[in-house]
């Protein structure tokens, strides 16, 4: 089966993989795979303690499959899916095929899978489940308004099948969080949004980029006409910024209900979820070990993997050190250190704030500087550029916090790192600036809960702290 048209997108990609949870409702998850369009299939793959996504597909195994990038790739396949299990070794050697190599999509993972204390730390992240899609239908954007549908195949697989047992009642966050601040951020900065519901004569996922705002305290989508103009109750909005160089990823979801109607049409969200990966040695270690925790005492069908010999089955070429001039590692490392230094202290500032509107002000810019700080953080991780030590001080010397005038002295600190971020979008190319923010974001109406906010503050400093050591120290012992 050939899908012409698509062959441009025969690599290993930032795909979005959208599901059925046991309860019927579309939720969303960021993933690396590979379209094989001589094939008609979809290659994506799950640690073993990861174990939401092939919870679902053995409930409701027809999906949906998105691309979006900066590059301007839009297209939409759905279709079913199969889980392999059994020889982890083999599932891990056909992955790292499927990339290119195990080195070829970043460094770390060929690192990861040939130094001794690397391989060990990691193991438990290479114990992968492989997750085969075959294509039904294609969907891709109209000449004029709105998509097209191509059709390759039918659905076969049952629409549901027996969940496991026992499965619980779902689990639900609150409406509050970090995690739903960095959403409103992007949101509010006009970040790529993309809108899921049930499609009940096929009882399969629809999902379809839409643009979303913040507006009169909640959220509102403009859905296209594909997705129908009636109320959905079980539909999922997701914002997020993920890079293909697997560096930076952030996701924010919200499960919720579409009002009825044309035009902007309101979302009421019931519960949130998402994932943040921050640049980094550090994070990819985090990975490591909460996958390692995950699997304790798991009975998977997957064996564990003999990491090396999967990378010697799989050879491939090491992801090329990112070329650029001098002045402009000289003006990312100036950003990181201007938004390293801010992001605690404005995060500091909406903990403390008593006014609702100033709280959200400082929140929403607090964020902002939190994904300015990581979209230079992975560009130096990709050139291997250390930080320099004396814009650090200067940086974390100008932030302070005056009583009475945060908000005053937050825009002036944001005026000074727009400057800096807009010097990088005329001299990067537009598929470098994917997830640098464009939009000062505005008064909403919406106020987050103070609570939320001082463990917003903690993980701010730390997640500062342990960029800036990433970026001081990038050879830490035993990395190469």
């Amino acid at each position: 089966m050939s899908l012409s048209g698509l062959e441009g997108l025969d690599r290993f990609l930032q795909w979005d993989l959208v599901t059925l949870n046991p309860w019927g409702t579309p939720v969303w998850a960021a993933v690396g795979a590979r379209l094989l369009p001589d094939q008609g299939e979809i290659w994506t793959s799950t640690t073993v303690g990861f174990t939401s996504k092939v919870r679902n597909l053995t409930v409701h195994p027809r999906v949906a499959m998105m691309r979006w990038s900066a590059a301007g790739d839009q297209v939409v396949i759905r279709g079913e899916a199969t889980v392999h299990s059994g020889d982890g070794t083999e599932n891990l050697a056909q992955l790292f095929r499927l990339m290119g190599g195990p080195g070829a999509q970043r460094e770390f993972f060929g690192i990861s899978s040939e130094h001794p204390f690397w391989r060990r730390l990691y193991g438990e992240y290479w114990r992968r489940v492989l997750i085969r899609v075959r294509i039904v239908e294609v969907w891709r954007p109209a000449s004029g308004r709105g998509w097209d549908r191509h059709r390759v195949g039918r659905f076969t697989l049952p629409r549901e099948r027996r969940p496991p047992s026992p499965i619980g009642p779902p689990r639900r966050r609150t409406y509050s969080g970090r995690l739903q601040l960095s959403g409103l951020q992007m949101l509010a900065d006009g970040m790529p949004s993309a809108l899921a519901v049930l499609d009940r004569p096929s009882r399969a996922p629809l999902a379809l980029p839409v643009q979303a705002r913040l507006r009169h305290g909640g959220v509102e989508v403009m859905a296209p006409e594909e997705l129908g103009s009636g109320a959905e109750r079980r539909a999922s909005l997701v914002t997020r910024v993920v890079d293909d160089s697997y560096e930076m990823a952030r996701m924010v979801g919200w499960i919720g209900s579409v009002e009825g109607g044309e035009g902007w049409r309101r979302f009421s969200p019931r519960s949130v979820y998402g994932f943040v990966k921050p640049p980094g040695v550090v994070p990819d270690v985090a990975a490591g070990l909460v996958a390692a925790l995950a699997a304790a005492g798991d009975r998977s069908e997957v064996s564990r993997p003999r990491v090396r010999s999967s990378a010697r089955q799989a050879a491939g070429e090491t992801v090329p050190t990112l070329e650029l001039p001098p002045s402009v590692w000289a003006a990312l490392q100036r950003l990181f250190a201007l938004a390293a230094a801010d992001a605690p202290w404005l995060s500091a500032a909406a903990a403390l704030a008593r006014v609702p509107g100033e709280r959200f002000q400082l929140a929403l810019l607090a964020q902002r500087a939190t994904m300015e700080r990581d979209f230079a953080h992975s560009l130096l991780v990709r050139g291997h550029r250390p930080l320099a030590t004396r814009g650090l001080v200067g940086a974390a010397r100008s932030a302070r916090l005056p009583i009475g005038r945060a908000v005053v002295e937050a825009r002036r600190r944001e005026r000074v790192r727009q400057l800096a971020a807009d010097g990088l979008r005329q001299t990067l190319p537009a598929e470098l600036t994917f997830g640098l923010p464009r939009t000062p974001p505005g008064d909403a109406g919406i106020s987050p809960d103070p609570g939320s906010l001082t463990g917003a503050m903690a993980l701010s400093f730390a997640e500062s702290a342990v960029a800036v050591v990433d970026r001081l120290l990038p050879r830490i012992p035993p990395w190469r």
